[in-house]
């Protein structure tokens, strides 16, 4: 009987055998931000002098990253026409949409292409980052050469 018992325990039947179920999936980045430009923006007031121009709005800006948002600007940090060329001198940014001056300063120009990071951002992945208000300055040279000045400003978000 004993060595039934052994053949009994040894047999394939009897074997431990294991499965495994590798489980993934991705959460989706829900990452936004709204620009929209004020009236003004495509009609710029190049007559001689210095000027301090509400060019748009940062609204919506929100993510789901659990350690917030970031926003940058890039530009060439000039107006161009041909050759020429007129430096935007500063980049503000003010809180809120509604702002009509503004409270924080980032100069320019800056190196062509070198993005500024805004002074808001959102630490968390619960609500908005608070909105608010773009500015810049230009002057405007009494000896500014003629021509149609135009210029860009690319807004990014990334997660932080």
């Amino acid at each position: 009987m004993a060595a039934t018992a052994s053949l009994v325990a040894n047999s394939p039947a009897f074997a431990g055998t294991t499965g495994k179920v590798d489980l993934s999936g991705t959460v989706p980045s829900t990452l936004t931000i709204t620009v929209t430009p004020s009236s003004n923006s495509a009609s710029l007031d190049l007559s001689p002098g210095l000027r301090i121009v509400k060019i748009g709005t940062i609204t919506g800006a929100t993510s789901n990253s659990a350690t917030g948002l970031k926003v940058t600007a890039t530009s060439s940090w000039k107006l161009v026409s041909g050759a020429n060329a007129i430096a935007i001198g500063n980049f503000y940014q003010a809180s809120g949409a509604t702002a009509t001056t503004h409270t924080m300063n980032h100069d320019a120009p800056l190196p062509d292409g070198q993005a500024i990071e805004l002074g808001y951002t959102k630490s968390t992945s619960s609500g908005l980052a608070p909105d608010s208000s773009i500015f810049i300055n230009y002057n405007v040279p009494s000896t500014q050469a003629a021509g149609n000045y135009t210029g860009s400003i690319t807004f990014t978000a990334a997660d932080r």
